[in-house]
């Protein structure tokens, strides 16, 4: 029945998703739809060509350090963005390599967290980092190959290498690039580090470890199109900042359970320690069902996601400040809703409830309502 039921929601939500893009010149159904098989073909076969030295696709995804369904749902969120963004500037086979890059990002980045969260000691962990960040900047990595785990790390740096040969390199958003990535490493480096030494607070989260998103260097992916940067395409890539920083609190709700497991930092487990909810005893010696069980009850998941949806809204709302036409600015409206429906919905997986499906639905609004819901603790974390 639980199956039955989010695969209602996930219909549900998707169908009204796509009748309302329908109205979004970029987003035709026969050109969205044409255009994610494409990337599907292409980016399959680069999977299937992993060098000597990495962990080859089928090993990657029999040993689950991977999931089939990470580069496919890339290829969606990419595409639901890129089109709107480029069409009409660029080429299809410039949509097409943007949508395949962005892909590349997001599956390698997901592959080396799953490493570093699961595996990887914090050294390891920091040490992978360094060699990710010089592959995504330069194409250049060190291939290690003693170990299975060390051959997936290396299918991680290929993948992030295959992102350079999408991009221009003669545009200011290059540097961009190169930058956001930058910031991107160090952000994943700061979430590792509390392993060693105190927890944040919930405003250095906000501030600086939520960085660890990879929301600008997947829209400078896009920016590489342009020959200049001008105030609207800040304003656009402000706004990308603030709705990929949305899903990675969203997602702190989801993987509430395997981030205790893993001792991995989290907004909801940083909130009940401010909260005094629990304490780093119970982190270590608690069952981790139960930690989840307390921080439900006690209103703390539910505030996480407020303050998920307060990330959302300002990047909804700082993108709206934008006054071009050269974008298809109603398309990139329905973009960022597919991101928060997708979040939903797997909230909804999670916790099957009737206030989270209402939540679910809100995606469609005119997101007031939504904004009216969010407590002044939470909405005043994000700046």
């Amino acid at each position: 029945m639980g199956r039955v039921t989010s695969n209602l929601v996930k219909d549900i939500g998707m169908n009204m998703w796509m009748i309302m893009s329908t109205t979004c010149p970029s987003l035709r159904f026969s050109v969205s739809s044409e255009m994610i098989n494409e990337a599907k073909t292409e980016c399959r076969k680069k999977l299937k060509s992993f060098p000597s030295g990495c962990l080859e696709y089928n090993g990657l995804l029999a040993r689950k350090y991977m999931k089939e369904k990470h580069w496919v749902y890339a290829i969606l969120m990419a595409t639901m963005e890129s089109l709107p963004l480029l069409y009409q500037k660029c080429t299809r086979e410039e949509i097409l390599q943007s949508i395949l890059a962005k892909t590349y990002l997001g599956t390698s980045s997901k592959l080396l967290d799953n490493l570093n969260d699961e595996i990887h000691t914090v050294n390891e962990a920091l040490d992978s980092l360094e060699n990710y960040l010089a592959a995504l900047t330069t194409g250049v990595y060190e291939k290690k190959e003693e170990s299975l785990v060390e051959m997936a790390e290396s299918s991680a740096c290929e993948m992030a290498s295959w992102i350079l040969e999408c991009l221009d390199y003669d545009v200011p958003a290059f540097n961009l690039y190169k930058n956001d990535c930058t910031t991107l490493v160090q952000g994943q480096i700061s979430s590792l580090e509390h392993k060693s030494s105190e927890w944040p607070s919930l405003d250095d989260y906000c501030r600086t470890i939520a960085e660890k998103s990879i929301g600008d260097v997947w829209i400078d992916v896009d920016l590489c199109h342009f020959d200049e940067m001008d105030e609207d395409l800040y304003l656009l890539k402000k706004g990308n900042e603030y709705i990929f920083k949305s899903s990675l609190v969203y997602d702190d709700v989801q993987d509430i359970l395997e981030d205790i497991q893993t001792t991995s930092v989290n907004s909801a487990v940083i909130l009940a320690l401010e909260r005094g909810i629990i304490t780093e005893e119970d982190l270590e010696r608690g069952e981790p069902q139960n930690i989840v069980r307390v921080l439900n009850q006690s209103g703390v998941l539910d505030d996480i996601i407020y303050l998920a949806d307060a990330f959302f809204l300002k990047g909804v709302f700082t993108f709206l400040e934008m006054e071009t036409e050269c974008v298809d600015k109603k398309g990139l409206l329905q973009s960022f809703r597919l991101v928060r429906l997708f979040n939903l919905r797997k909230l909804f997986m999670m916790k099957r409830d009737l206030r989270t499906f209402r939540k679910v639905l809100e995606s469609f609004s005119d997101f007031q309502s939504l904004q009216m819901q969010i407590p002044e603790e939470m909405g005043s974390l994000v700046c």
